[in-house]
């Protein structure tokens, strides 16, 4: 069903995509192939300049020795002929020369240009257009710049420099007494309409840092809108006059240019950008499936022969690591940068350093791995790990902690574990109904018949809490010694979790049950006194008559020890 409901919603925002992403190449192939074009066909060309501004462009030298030389001549005549106000230009005019199959611009007696035919040729059009053409442009430029600079013009200039100046200065007073307010405003709303970002009961900003984030945010924004406005009041006023106006038009292509190139990279940059948005389509989606799968295995819904539930979180962790370690991979080439040296070098330190830096870390991320699929322990159960015995809390990539009978949380790194010999007492009981076996050793001695001992503590034995009746409690004789026999009682429970209170309750009703049978729990020991000369002399070495003498011995008191009196032989 889920995986039905998935196919159905992919299919129609595939679509989408692809269609898009068609559309999107269809716009940009013309473009980029056009440019190519254009960048392929290299056509030499010289400008002819007035001032600052360029006229039209020559394709041939003519006469000159070179492009550049032809047009720096032309250039020079226009600039002399605009700075002589006494000619005016309606008498530019074109003359032909057919002798030498040229036409020329001239200005009285004053010969400006000469146009050719293989001027013409370049630009397609016959040389009487081009000449008539190139004079009206002349003609106008030389207008132009005459007009920049006269008096009318430039007050005209100095008085809307007066103008935009003083509608600056508004603008940033306007905004020096906003911005106060502004503030004062923010940090009123905080406690009214900033509300705490939270997720669920963790409080990841308070409203109090939201409106200082906020502020800040107002603060860059103010001090941009400034910047911007000094650089195009500063860009504007250079513009007005014809002395700075260069200055003034680069400032302002300077922007230009910079948000073209901005923009222009971002529309080359789009195919690639379609392509890691497809693997981040792809890769989300058969992460989505990896989830439901194992989701559902640890649901117990879904089941693999061999493959145990409480594989599925781990596998599907390990998983989702590889696969988006898998599409970062596939994406990395299409980054921006990715293909530079600084980019290069910076990833190959980086991964250096994480090589050197983590190899304690992976050792200790490969031994949890390892520790899940060998189902060591899971989170619950009570194991005894070395000299450490308690319930597992938790299990992490790195480390497993465990908490210990006394409530302490102790932390063992995984890699140690994996070496450690692991002793579980809930495995059987969950995987095989196999109730675990508690015992305890009691001694008592030769004079209490064994059956009466045996009856003595299984009756113990089942009246203890938590212990199973079924199967029923058995005793071991597990030694016969000098003077006591070694009883070893066994019995079954369902309950590892409580082993403590189980033997402290068996051990009370071990003594009550021999105390009532009259049985003294004890290992008792003999001791005597006797003549020792038979037993430390070989009886080879004795005569044939010889007779063990009697002996007697006495108390003596502490007096009569100090009196020097002696006992009797």
């Amino acid at each position: 069903m889920a995986c039905r409901f998935i196919l159905k919603f992919t299919q129609p925002l595939g679509t989408i995509i692809t269609a898009i992403s068609v559309a999107l190449l269809i716009i940009i192939t013309p473009l980029s192939t056009a440019s190519q074009i254009s960048s392929e066909v290299s056509i030499q060309e010289a400008p002819i300049k007035l001032g600052n501004k360029t006229l039209f462009f020559i394709q041939d030298k003519l006469f000159s020795p070179s492009i550049e030389r032809r047009a720096e001549v032309i250039s020079s005549n226009i600039q002399k002929l605009a700075d002589n106000d006494a000619i005016p230009t309606e008498v530019l005019k074109t003359r032909e020369v057919e002798s030498e199959a040229v036409t020329i611009i001239h200005a009285q007696s004053i010969a400006i240009m000469s146009v050719s035919d293989a001027d013409a040729k370049a630009v397609k059009q016959t040389r009487q257009a081009l000449a008539n053409k190139s004079l009206q442009i002349i003609k106008n430029a030389i207008n132009e710049y005459r007009e920049e600079r006269s008096i009318s013009y430039l007050t005209r200039a100095a008085i809307m420099t007066a103008a935009s100046t003083i509608l600056l200065i508004i603008i940033l007073l306007v905004l020096w007494n906003i911005m106060p307010h502004l503030y004062h405003w923010l940090d009123v709303q905080q406690d009214r309409r900033i509300p705490n970002l939270r997720i669920q009961n963790l409080e990841l900003l308070s409203s109090q840092q939201i409106s200082a984030l906020v502020q800040g945010f107002t603060k860059v924004i103010h001090f941009v809108v400034v910047l911007s406005l000094l650089y195009f009041y500063l860009s504007f006023v250079l513009s007005l006059f014809p002395q700075t106006s260069q200055l003034g038009a680069s400032l302002f292509f300077h922007v230009q240019n910079t948000l073209t190139t901005i923009w222009n990279g971002f529309l080359a940059y789009i195919p690639k950008l379609l392509t890691i948005g497809l693997i981040a389509l792809v890769t989300r989606y058969f992460l989505g499936f990896l989830k439901f799968m194992f989701a559902n295995i640890e649901r117990g819904t879904l089941s693999i022969h061999g493959f145990y539930p409480e594989w599925a979180k781990p596998t599907y962790r390990l998983l989702s690591f590889i696969v988006i370690a898998f599409a970062i991979a596939i994406v990395f080439p299409y980054l921006p940068g990715s293909n530079s040296p600084a980019f290069q070098a910076i990833s190959i330190v980086i991964g250096a350093l994480i090589s050197l830096g983590s190899s304690g870390a992976i050792a200790n991320a490969a031994a949890g791995f390892s520790l899940v699929y060998t189902r060591a322990f899971q989170v619950g159960d009570r194991v005894e790990i070395g000299d450490v015995m308690g319930f597992v809390e938790e299990k992490q990539l790195l480390v497993t902690r465990i908490r210990t009978l006394n409530n302490v949380l102790v932390s063992i790194p995984n890699s140690t574990l994996l070496s450690s010999n692991i002793i579980n007492y809930n495995t059987l009981l969950r995987d095989q109904q196999t109730p675990i076996i508690i015992h305890t050793n009691v001694s008592l001695g030769y004079d209490t018949p064994w059956r009466s001992a045996h009856e003595v503590l299984i009756a113990a034995a089942v009246a203890t809490t938590d212990i199973l009746s079924q199967p029923p409690p058995f005793v071991w004789q597990t030694a016969l010694n000098d003077f006591y026999i070694s009883y070893e009682l066994k019995a079954y429970t369902n309950h590892p979790t409580k082993l403590e209170a189980i033997y402290s309750e068996l051990h009370q009703n071990i003594q009550d049950r021999c105390n009532e049978a009259n049985i003294e729990i004890c290992s008792p020991h003999y001791s005597a006194i006797r003549d020792g000369n038979s037993t430390t002399i070989p009886s080879e070495y004795l005569s044939s008559d010889y007779v063990a003498p009697g002996f007697r011995v006495n108390s003596l008191s502490k007096n009569s020890q100090s009196s020097g009196d002696k006992a009797p032989d």
